[in-house]
């Protein structure tokens, strides 16, 4: 039985908020504070202007919006008037711009206030459909149209994109219902309720940042604090003056955190729970002694939304708790066959209830098919479980890497480093970071490549999450017999990292 919590679309969440709490602050960012009253009114603005140029309910919005401000309001405005949202980060551009729009079908782009997004849409002017800017937007004429045609909390209401397979980006196709069951998860996993104030550091074309943060928030009547430039120096300063207690991360967030200098009496701050996936098992409890908190770790994806999730009086050091209720979770080997108990093989997963997963990826209907292999979503992940149920992720089978909180396709970069006049082949795989994740690595063959000159070719491709950090040249890839390139081999080659030429980061 579907839970009556998931029926509910987010133009009906917003529109429950307004009647009840109009002049409650549910959001704090660098632009200050939004209160439930003023995401309705801009957000109702911007989707009658949308309306007056003739988009309709169904149609797909790509939306490139960094401040915080005009990505709640244009969301919201795509929420209450039917459209589906296609959120994209500002960096991208080039083919890969192209290849997200035209995939998602969109019918016009929104820019916020960024000169970024603005320069890569101005560039590709003749091959994309019509842009138009949130300020302009608002600065209409009110129209006072009936433009309040939310979908169904079922039907496809956002298309995100995702790196984390083998070739080109996929459009998850996610519904409200989905969203909502994130959302509600995260919330009873880690225990979260009325007034707490929740913290994000991640974009909101990320599906993290807005469903297990600024929609968490909504849903138990609390505040969110968006940062959209992370200091880790200042973080615990910020989370006191804002009187966060629920702080979400990814990546190379905590151990950023763990590596400042220690205070004194820093167990003492605000927050009380930490959640999200990837802290190192190594700092875990020291951690939650250090700063006083309670750790949650879960896994999860675009896909699925949260797959396991540490609970309170439930959790094991190194894990990623157990899988929540409504998922069902296996290990496989590479035949199929479910494996025993602590030993390594893919993790694939399967919805118990209809509705709570993607809706498959846009246009790429055999690329769906492929991803749900005798009726298991095969992740591409790699992890055990043990005899008590508990996740150990343990890496990633497919061609994807994990950079700075974004998923990296090794084959899109490696398709714009082989446009180069100067490059035969390409192998991008990752390599350890320093701060956790990983590092984009580069192997190149061409018998005149001059790295600095390439390095920069890409900077001009790709965003800045994408581009090499690492790159060298070789005279040949290591192949299988059927040609396929053995990046295990790359990894190794030449022996130190500190012997690979370096591009600059970003």
């Amino acid at each position: 039985m579907i839970d009556p919590r998931l029926s509910v679309s987010l133009a009906d969440l917003l529109a429950s908020r307004v009647a009840n709490f109009p002049d409650k602050v549910v959001i704090r960012s660098d632009q200050g504070c939004l209160t439930y009253k003023e995401i309705e009114e801009r957000s109702r603005l911007i989707a009658e202007n949308l309306s007056t140029v003739g988009v309709q309910r169904g149609d797909s919005v790509a939306t490139m919006v960094q401040r915080t401000d005009q990505a709640v309001a244009v969301w919201f405005a795509c929420a209450r008037a039917g459209f589906v949202e296609v959120p994209l980060n500002v960096e991208l551009k080039d083919e890969l711009l192209v290849d997200a729009v035209e995939g998602a079908n969109c019918s016009i782009i929104v820019v916020g206030d960024d000169p970024i997004a603005t320069q890569q849409l101005d560039a590709l002017e003749e091959r994309l459909p019509r842009v138009s800017r949130i300020e302009g937007l608002e600065a209409l004429a009110r129209v006072d149209e009936r433009t309040d045609w939310p979908l169904r909390p079922d039907e496809v209401s956002l298309i995100l994109y995702t790196s984390g397979t083998t070739g080109r980006s996929k459009g998850v196709r996610l519904s409200d219902r989905m969203t909502m069951r994130l959302a509600w998860s995260v919330i009873d996993h880690v225990g979260l309720a009325r007034d707490d104030v929740l913290f994000t550091v991640f974009p909101l074309h990320h599906i993290a940042a807005r469903f297990v943060s600024v929609v968490a928030a909504m849903l138990i009547e609390g505040e969110v604090v968006i940062q959209e430039r992370f200091s880790a120096s200042r973080f615990w300063d910020t989370c006191s003056d804002h009187g966060v207690t629920a702080i979400h991360y990814l990546g190379t967030l905590p151990l950023m955190l763990w590596n400042q200098e220690p205070v004194p009496g820093q167990e003492e701050n605000s927050v009380r729970v930490a959640y999200g996936a990837g802290m190192p098992e190594e700092i875990q409890e020291g951690f939650a002694q250090r700063f006083g908190l309670e750790i949650f770790e879960l896994y999860g994806s675009t896909e699925q939304g949260v797959v396991t999730m540490s609970r309170r009086g439930s959790s094991k050091t190194g894990t990623c708790g157990r899988p929540v209720a409504d998922v069902e979770l296996q290990i496989h080997d590479p035949e199929g066959t479910q494996c025993p108990a602590n030993v390594v093989g893919e993790i694939v997963v399967r919805n118990r209830e209809p509705g709570i997963f993607f809706d498959g990826y846009h246009g790429m209907p055999d690329a769906t098919i492929e991803a749900w292999r005798d009726l298991w979503f095969r992740t591409g992940d790699a992890g055990s479980v043990d005899e008590d149920g508990y996740l150990t992720f343990t890496g990633r089978l497919t061609d994807s890497i994990r950079r700075r909180g974004e998923n990296v396709s090794a084959w899109e970069v490696e398709r714009v480093l082989t446009e180069h006049k100067d490059v035969d082949e390409a192998a991008v795989f990752g390599v350890p970071s320093d701060l956790g994740e990983e590092e984009v690595m580069a192997v190149v063959v061409g018998d005149s490549v001059d790295l600095q000159e390439l390095w920069q070719y890409a900077a001009g491709k790709l965003p800045g999450f994408a581009v090499p950090r690492y790159m060298r040249v070789q005279d040949e890839l290591p192949k299988t017999p059927t040609g396929r390139v053995q990046k295990h081999q790359l990894t190794d080659a030449d022996g130190e990292t500190s012997e690979w030429e370096r591009g600059l980061t970003r």
